[in-house]
């Protein structure tokens, strides 16, 4: 089915633009004049005249988007329009395309009769499991409302925590791209000129001072080999950090490092806390809300010893002591999970948990940073320095040697 986008306008003459997928555009035409638009403009989107078309080309759906549509979704619902008539709404307000595209899809799908929760499955590689689940919590309790306004927290408080750590995360990825850079620039332009006056000069050179000329000449001579050396190095790591044993190495990493590892349990015991607390409160079953975290926790090791906590809540054991087994998250919040259970308020204590340890990401991410940054500098400092050293040796002996003449 082709997808169109088009420029309508309506009886006062304002302006609207959109996209949906129709058999032709008469169709298209037909569907909008019913709905009291005049179309000005309609135009068919394919490979040739929109590259975002091509599936690799999509722009992703974010956690950002996802809270945003979301907290839309409430507030329509909230002011008593159906469901149908809701989606219809935000299909012409999304913004990303890709998610415009999955919003067509489902309110054509509500039309024939299916379930929303149905019509959100179909499309499981955009919409997370959490949303899913809720949503069919929603439809069986009638409060679908409410749900989708715990998601829209849900994901913002997400998003907030991501931003926290890319943010962080920020000046040491700039400070390792201008070492690069500086590394570089005196490697392929400076080394070469003092190379060129020694060489004339005829000096014997330190062992350092050769080694450095060597290193340029090949970066010289053999860029492109770098170039694609690193880009295999890349790919190759890309390839492997999504495979099974890959995540299980980096999960080890990210809990065991000891620079790290403070933020990773911070991270982790946060997303674990908010997640639970968010499906719990909405009546999603303890097992089922546990094998929807055991999937978003982005550590696979983590996730691995959920199994082993799924499958004693399953015997009939209790979290806590299921939790307890697994002897990594922090002892405030077994005190608040077991709490939880006693008073039958899980859902409370894991809420007020997962701010606590939103707060802590914050805190243990700044202090990692106070760590890296005299560290990456210091580092930086001393790849420099041997370069500068490795051209100032062979000056100094030919001062001495000169003074020496004299």
């Amino acid at each position: 089915m082709p997808l169109y986008t088009y420029k309508v306008k309506n009886e006062a003459g304002k302006i609207f633009t959109g996209s949906t997928k129709i058999n032709s555009e008469a169709e298209l035409v037909v569907l909008l004049e019913e709905k009291g638009y005049t179309p000005v403009e309609i135009k068919v989107r394919n490979a040739f005249t929109d590259i975002s078309t091509i599936s690799i080309f999509k722009p992703k759906v974010k956690v950002k988007d996802l809270a945003i549509f979301c907290r839309q979704f409430a507030i329509v619902l909230e002011a008593g329009v159906p469901i149908a008539s809701a989606l219809d709404v935000l299909r012409e307000q999304a913004e990303n395309v890709t998610l415009k595209e999955c919003v067509d899809d489902i309110y054509e799908n509500i039309q024939k009769g299916t379930s929303l929760s149905n019509a959100f499955k179909q499309h499981i590689n955009i919409f997370p499991e959490i949303l899913i689940n809720m949503i069919e919590s929603g439809e069986i309790s009638g409060q679908l409302d409410k749900v989708f306004i715990r998601m829209a927290d849900h994901f913002e408080k997400e998003y907030k925590l991501v931003h926290k750590i890319r943010g962080a995360m920020m000046y040491p990825m700039m400070v390792c791209i201008v070492a690069v850079a500086v590394v570089i620039i005196l490697l392929t332009f400076v080394l070469p000129q003092f190379t060129k006056v020694l060489t004339d000069l005829k000096v014997d050179l330190p062992f350092i001072t050769k080694l450095m000329i060597n290193i340029s000449n090949f970066f010289k001579g053999f860029w492109w080999l770098v170039v694609m050396l690193l880009v295999g190095v890349v790919i190759g790591l890309r390839y492997y950090f999504k495979s099974e044993k890959g995540k299980k190495v980096i999960g080890t990493l990210a809990i065991k490092m000891p620079i790290i590892k403070n933020v990773t349990k911070n991270v982790i015991t946060a997303r674990f806390t908010r997640t639970l607390g968010t499906l719990i409160a909405s009546g999603v079953l303890l097992i089922q809300a546990l094998e929807v975290v055991q999937k978003i926790m982005g550590n696979a090791i983590i996730a691995d010893k959920l199994n082993d906590v799924i499958n004693e809540v399953k015997k009939g054991k209790g979290l806590t002591p299921s939790l307890n087994n697994v002897k990594y998250f922090p002892p405030m919040v077994m005190s608040m999970i077991k709490i939880g259970e006693e008073s039958g308020n899980l859902d409370f204590s894991l809420d007020k948990s997962a701010d606590f340890y939103d707060q802590e990401v914050e805190s243990s991410t700044q202090r990692l940073m106070s760590v890296l940054e005299p560290v990456m500098i210091v580092v930086l400092a001393c790849i420099v320095g041997f370069i500068l050293i490795s051209v100032l040796l062979p000056m100094m002996s030919i001062y001495e040697n000169a003074g020496k003449a004299a």
